[in-house]
């Protein structure tokens, strides 16, 4: 009988933890509510103070504990560019990494962790940048009916700040 329960207590020990689970399929539930189509508009606002408004669609495409987001923006003047934003979820360290890569010649590497729904990102430019920005934080949230993505740069009146809300197709 003994040995039946230490076999026991060593199985449940070999097991991930309720917690531990729970985390893992919180996790893939967030991404894979990222997965889809959308689109809407936005506001993209210089340093200098000027902005353009925006009109962008993002596929969402999630696999296991990674993100894919590639979107492409246009504005009224017809400049276009298109988004890439890969994520990965470290289960262990609970953490996201990632990178971020626009058309136009911006390259971060991404890092950071969310909270319920919305997932809060240190944005930090590559020596790959062509224009180099200070340190901005990338925010993704999922709402009810959609996403909005939000870059804020770190220093006001330097880099560039993004509104983005985007609706579920």
């Amino acid at each position: 009988m003994t040995k039946a329960l230490a076999a026991a207590a060593l199985l449940v020990l070999a097991q991930p933890s309720a917690a531990q689970q729970d985390t893992g399929s919180s996790e893939a539930s967030f991404l894979s509510s990222l997965e889809g189509r959308f689109s809407g508009n936005g506001t993209l606002q210089n340093a200098g103070g000027t902005s353009r408004s925006l009109k962008c669609q993002f596929d969402g495409d999630q696999q296991d504990s990674r993100l894919s987001l590639d979107g492409s923006c246009t504005t009224a003047a017809i400049l276009s560019a298109t988004i890439k934003i890969e994520l990965r979820h470290d289960p262990k360290t609970g953490r996201y990494a990632g990178t971020f890569k626009e058309s136009t010649g911006t390259v971060a590497n991404l890092a950071g962790t969310r909270q319920g729904q919305r997932l809060t990102l240190a944005f930090n430019e590559t020596a790959e940048s062509v224009r180099p920005n200070p340190p901005a934080t990338l925010t993704i949230s999922r709402q009810q009916d959609g996403v909005a993505l939000t870059l804020r740069g770190s220093q006001p009146g330097q880099g560039q700040n993004l509104d983005l809300l985007l609706k579920e197709n």
